[in-house]
């Protein structure tokens, strides 16, 4: 074989080479994205930082809850619709203080929790090996609901990146009338003996 022959078909086998790696490298968000472990309703969704079971999901133009000193708020009118997402969450191997909740739309838009409950799910202090029931409020548009899913990422000193997320996808639900308000309550820790006496 020639030189210029063999030179050319190395040239053609270094493009190809090159074509074929940046195919398979991944961009920096894709590399440190959290790592998403997918569900439904009225099952646990294991991630390995934490459980999240989500139990009932509620929407209403109203809502009672409580302010920072205990004393009842409310009703308190949506822009939109609350939609208040009852849920088991245990923490797995350490203590967890930063688990950011959104609602996420079928077309990616995202709602946070508003910042301004104090008995929000999301506030709440994860003990291992102990569940914690309460609920994670949203306020939507009413129109922007479509096939919603609550993602829950542990966060810990408020780092993404990496983190374990659970992703589960919630039922469509019609909303209450405003003279029904919905009542978001504090979180309560849930040991196996209030587990037995409901029963």
């Amino acid at each position: 074989m020639s030189r210029s022959l063999t030179a050319g078909l190395l040239c053609v086998l270094l493009v190809v080479g090159i074509a074929v790696l940046q195919h398979f490298t991944l961009d920096k968000k894709s590399l440190f994205a959290p790592v998403t472990t997918t569900g439904s309703v009225g099952e646990p969704v294991v991630t390995d930082d934490f459980s999240l079971e989500v139990v009932d999901l509620e929407v209403g133009s109203a809502l009672e809850a409580t302010d920072i000193l205990g004393d009842p708020i409310g009703p308190v009118e949506a822009n939109g619709v609350w939609v208040l997402v009852r849920a088991r969450i245990t923490a797995a191997h350490t203590t967890m203080t930063n688990f950011p909740a959104e609602l996420r739309m079928k077309d990616g838009t995202t709602y946070d929790v508003p910042g301004w409950f104090s008995d929000s799910l999301d506030r709440a202090t994860l003990s291992p090996g102990l569940p914690q029931e309460g609920a994670f409020l949203f306020e939507v548009p009413l129109d922007r609901i479509d096939e919603p899913a609550l993602v829950v990422t542990h966060a810990p000193d408020f780092n993404r990146y990496l983190g374990a997320q659970a992703s589960v996808a919630l039922d469509p639900v019609e909303p209450r009338p405003l003279d029904d308000p919905l009542v978001l309550l504090p979180p309560e820790v849930r040991t196996g003996k209030d587990n037995d006496a409901s029963e």
